[in-house]
């Protein structure tokens, strides 16, 4: 379900240590992801459908945007997609993120963008024209497709994301692997990291949330992948997690790239 609103704000401050402020294009996400932290968003837009089944498109926000970056602020860094992926499918139609990209050249504003689309390739000369001022973060949990049809159902498939990323470092793009969310006895770090670890910048790693009200869509995806059930026991530990922290940070010494930061929520 598509539906075109009009809101009042687009850019709103952040929590996220990387980011001063975010904007998100979109309410909802059809890429479906099983594990999707967001979907705590309709509680704030009243919709009762199931979570990756809508998208509300923000059909004002480069006109509020280019109002709020023309008067006076203190904007020093902007995160394009913390609760929507700012290049879902529907981008394709609507190009909302491109045109708050452009603005937020042409005001100069340092920015990142967080994706598992392929939708970027539209956007490279945009990305050139951006300069240092943008950072495009690729997030990957997976190695190969089998389990990504499973828990990323309508996302860019794994070699197109590993495709992004070689592109990006051709166009000299600054750009960052986020491996997240690991994914117990699914996300293999060591085989990511080494393949495709040295093309970007700097690497970022986040452990699974189970207590966003996804709890039964992962366990669903992890009973049709037939993982053993011992994958919930290391979602739990943080053991587990504490030594996956440890063992990227050796694989990003290796390569030497640095691991900028592991969620651990």
């Amino acid at each position: 379900m598509i539906n075109e609103i009009e809101v009042k704000t687009i850019i709103n401050k952040s929590k996220l240590p990387e980011s001063d402020y975010c904007i998100n294009p979109y309410i909802g996400c059809l890429h479906n992801c099983q594990y999707c932290y967001a979907r705590f968003m309709r509680r704030f837009t009243g919709h009762k459908e199931k979570w990756g089944s809508f998208v509300d498109v923000k059909i004002n926000a480069d006109t509020l945007l280019e109002k709020k970056l023309s008067g006076k602020h203190q904007i020093k860094k902007v995160l394009l997609g913390s609760v929507c992926d700012a290049y879902q499918p529907i981008e394709k139609k609507y190009k909302i993120t491109e045109k708050c990209v452009k603005i937020l050249i042409d005001h100069q504003i340092s920015f990142s963008i967080l994706t598992k689309s392929s939708l970027v390739h539209r956007d490279l000369k945009l990305f050139e024209k951006a300069g240092s001022l943008i950072s495009i973060g690729i997030s990957l949990s997976f190695s190969d497709d089998k389990f990504r049809k499973i828990f990323e159902p309508r996302a860019a498939s794994v070699e197109e994301r590993i495709k992004i990323i070689k592109t990006l470092k051709e166009y000299g793009i600054s750009n960052y692997l986020f491996i997240g969310p690991i994914l117990p006895l699914i996300t293999d770090v060591n085989n990511i990291i080494s393949e495709i670890g040295s093309l970007t910048d700097e690497i970022w790693g986040e452990r699974l949330n189970l207590k966003c009200g996804n709890f039964d869509d992962v366990l669903y995806a992890y009973k049709k992948c037939h993982i053993s059930e011992d994958w919930l026991n290391l979602a739990q530990s943080e053991e587990f997690w504490n030594k996956t922290n440890y063992d990227m940070i050796q694989m990003c010494n290796q390569i030497g790239v640095p691991l900028k930061g592991f969620y651990k929520h």
